[in-house]
């Protein structure tokens, strides 16, 4: 009985529709760390297909009277732009890529995080995708490295 219920299972999970539109075996994951500094950029090299995500930067650093006024205000916050460039060879169809950018807090729980799905628009080469996090000023100097998970499929 129980064999038979998860052949059910199994065989459901086959025949379900595809999420948002994907197709079977083209989405993929992909998670990687990088070093955290103002206009700092890092190589990414992540290639699915004939989309390419080639490289990562952090801008709108605080400045130092950002800096300042966290020293006397624990909760202030200032918001970075995180900026992803990437290259879709792929001249007749648009692909989709979802950002999940993680600042990791020294406790183990994210002192920011924040997601955003993009389009990767079709015979783009070196176009850029930005995201906004925001997080306490007084971590910027903390932090020395930031997770990002890709998530990337066809249109």
């Amino acid at each position: 009985m129980k064999r038979t219920a998860l052949a059910c299972l199994a065989v459901s999970l086959l025949l379900a529709p595809s999420p948002a539109g994907a197709e079977p075996g083209d989405r993929k994951s992909y998670t990687k760390t990088y070093p955290f500094g103002p206009d700092r950029e890092s190589k990414v090299g992540i290639r699915q297909g004939p989309v390419t995500i080639e490289a990562v930067r952090i801008r709108n650093w605080p400045d130092a009277d950002d800096f300042a006024d966290a020293e006397k205000d624990l909760g202030e916050t200032n918001t970075m732009v995180v900026e992803f460039e990437y290259s879709n060879r792929d001249e007749t169809r648009d692909w989709k890529c979802r950002y999940t950018v993680t600042i990791p807090g020294k406790d183990g729980s994210p002192w920011a995080e924040n997601d955003r799905t993009a389009t990767l628009d079709a015979g783009k080469i070196h176009d850029t995708n930005k995201m906004f996090v925001k997080m306490k000023t007084r971590h910027y100097k903390q932090v020395r490295s930031f997770q990002v998970k890709f998530e990337i499929w066809k249109n």
